[in-house]
């Protein structure tokens, strides 16, 4: 069965180009704090507001840490979404949030500007959460043929940027080759980058060597909400209770007369 049409929603087009210019609007009153973090920090948010208003309602979104039963942690990742209607977050300080593994379904890391420095940065960042072992077992990569199996859990690592300190020209080809670079460092596979998004010139999809430019007319962000959506709802689908259980260990009981 065909999944896109050759009569797309208008209105649902629309929706998401409004979304995408209220998007960059942020991000330009953004680059008036001369700080890079401010300025990171603000863009970050912009998107994360605008994601929660979209999310389907078990899912939230914040900043924080992933763990796992083993006290593997992942460090400080940009945007986390989760399962908040089966598990509350381990910790919550400040706006900082501290996750198990089994709740955590996405990480977004966003940067203003994408460098070879911030690739780098993101690919050791997706190695870490790549090994997190939720329910006992690693994430695993996205499947690039057919449908992920039923015992397979998955976490999308997204790098979002909102510009390219690369050119317009060839951009695709030139930003493949440097996220190449920088997921051989960690000697990590085309997998770990679910998504590489510049949002003013187009995506690419490590895993299947391909990339897509961005359309003046539709923008990027549509695929990016698209994509993210039709994951989130599949995996809730396919991930089991969480068990709190593996993450402590209990006294031996006691049996009475």
């Amino acid at each position: 069965m065909k999944r896109s049409t050759k009569n797309p929603s208008k209105i649902f087009h629309q929706v998401l180009a409004d979304a995408e210019k209220k998007l960059a609007m942020a991000a330009n009153v953004a680059g008036s704090f001369q700080h890079r973090g401010i300025r990171g920090d603000e863009r970050a948010d912009a998107l994360a507001q605008l994601l929660r208003q979209h999310l389907p309602k078990d899912f939230s979104i914040g900043k924080g840490e992933a763990i796992d039963y083993l006290d593997s942690r992942t460090g400080q990742l940009d945007l986390v979404i989760y399962d908040s209607a089966t598990a509350a977050p381990l910790l919550t300080a400040g706006e900082n949030l501290l996750l198990p593994a089994e709740a955590l379904y996405a990480v977004i890391e966003v940067k203003s500007v994408l460098t070879q420095d911030e690739l780098d940065a993101c690919a050791l960042a997706a190695s870490k959460v790549r090994s997190l072992k939720p329910y006992k077992h690693k994430f695993s990569p996205t499947p690039t043929k057919g449908e992920a199996p039923n015992d397979c859990y998955r976490c999308p690592y997204i790098v979002f940027a909102f510009a390219s300190n690369l050119s317009a020209d060839n951009w695709a080809q030139k930003e493949f080759d440097r996220v190449r670079k920088s997921l051989s460092v960690v000697q990590g596979d085309l997998s770990l980058f679910d998504r590489v998004i510049v949002l003013d010139k187009g995506l690419i999809r490590p895993q299947i060597s391909a990339a897509r430019i961005r359309d003046e007319g539709s923008g990027i962000f549509l695929d990016f909400y698209i994509h993210l959506m039709n994951f989130l709802m599949k995996e809730k689908r396919r991930r089991p209770p969480i068990d709190m259980q593996a993450y402590v260990s209990t006294g031996k009981w006691i049996y009475l007369n």
